[in-house]
């Protein structure tokens, strides 16, 4: 069987981190998210649908004989993006959005059906748009209405016959040809069942790749390299990611759902709790990080302190595209992009971002994002 992700989108909702890394290249568990969604797919050829720009995903799967790259030229849309597969796939095939994540066992339920939707009861159903369901079967796809608890999951099974759906699909208001627009064409001369989702993650937001870093450790177990040092008095807390060539300690704590990227020295003293540290980045002695995200190779001044609890304990909001984002979460640290360097003492509040290649001044205070240069002093 054969499947299509489509991964072209640009990720700004995940910005600064998504400013130097293509959206499913972001690291999850130490891994590309790609690697995991792709890995799960039960599918012997797998087709991704990328920008030709998308230079990481290209080197990182070059030479892989299970991938073929489509591509999409302009951003016209979901369907537009599968309508480029056309002549890749045959017979049956899996369909995957690029930013979403199920269990293998799920997908191989999916890819048993001839034309399905996969659905998840969501208790946020306004964010995702509803799904209808009668007898098994969707009777419609509305991504403006959270009227109901099903949601579309952004995994489908479908025969060849989507892409004539697909050549009637009229451009929607974004100036998109919409995938859900064809799946509703597509309905009126075939059934579309509805599989169910036991489990699910979709990366929307920043604070989704914290969450879906952390489903992917309880479901997988600590993976921690032969090859990373871990010296005396280190505390790790499982399950943990650890990659290659890191040296952890001495004396640290690495609380559960941490990932360390490869290259990584964490210092005496520090505590890492729920974050991601990307490859070669250094947290220097006596820092606490705090449910963040930390990019590659950042430098972490000693005493740095990532804060992820207001004070008064209310959820943190974050700025996304220019409008404050309710995170629903009550801890939530700060996002800070590639090459990023923090002098010594350095405070960041919580939900805060730092855009890539800045150096924060050393006992400075980040109360709002930084996505230009501070005055160095």
């Amino acid at each position: 069987m054969q499947a299509v992700i489509l991964a072209a989108g640009l990720g700004t909702r995940l910005e600064p981190v998504t400013t130097t890394l293509s959206k499913p290249m972001v690291p999850v568990a130490n891994k590309p998210f790609l690697e995991w969604l792709s890995s799960s797919l039960p599918c012997d050829d797998v087709a991704l649908v990328i920008r030709k720009e998308q230079n990481d995903i290209i080197d990182y799967f070059s030479g892989n004989d299970r991938i073929q790259f489509v591509f999409q030229e302009k951003p016209l849309g979901t369907a537009d993006a599968l309508k480029r597969c056309k002549d890749v796939v045959r017979d049956r095939f899996l369909v995957a959005n690029g930013d979403c994540y199920a269990t293998q066992a799920d997908l191989r339920r999916l890819s048993k059906a001839k034309n399905a939707v996969a659905v998840f009861e969501s208790s946020n159903p306004k964010a995702f748009g509803s799904v209808s369901v009668e007898n098994g079967n969707v009777t419609s796809i509305d991504e403006k209405s959270g009227s109901g608890s099903l949601v579309n999951a952004g995994f489908y099974s479908f025969d060849e016959g989507i892409f004539d759906a697909i050549e009637k699909t009229k451009l929607s208001k974004r100036n998109e040809y919409e995938l859900t627009d064809a799946i509703m064409l597509h309905m009126q001369m075939h059934e579309i069942e509805a599989v169910p989702l036991s489990e699910w993650k979709t990366i929307t937001y920043p604070w989704d790749i914290l969450e879906l870093n952390e489903a992917i450790l309880k479901e997988k177990g600590s993976m921690i390299s032969k090859t990373a040092e871990i010296r005396s008095g280190a505390v790790i807390e499982e399950p943990v990611a650890i990659g290659d060539g890191a040296v952890i300690g001495p004396n640290c704590f690495i609380r559960r759902h941490t990932s360390i990227g490869k290259g990584c020295k964490v210092g005496n003293a520090v505590e890492i709790k729920n974050s991601i540290v990307m490859d070669n980045s250094f947290v220097s002695h006596l820092s606490y990080v705090g449910d963040s995200i930390v990019g590659r190779n950042c430098n972490i001044g000693a005493g740095a302190i990532f804060a992820n609890l207001r004070l008064d304990e209310k959820t943190v909001k974050m700025n996304i595209k220019g409008e404050k984002i309710d995170s629903g979460r009550k801890k939530l640290g700060a996002l800070i992009g590639d090459n990023v360097k923090l002098g010594v003492n350095v405070t960041i509040m919580p939900g805060k971002k730092i855009y890539p290649n800045i150096m924060v001044p050393a006992c400075h205070k980040v109360e709002h994002d930084l996505a230009e240069q501070p005055p160095l002093k």
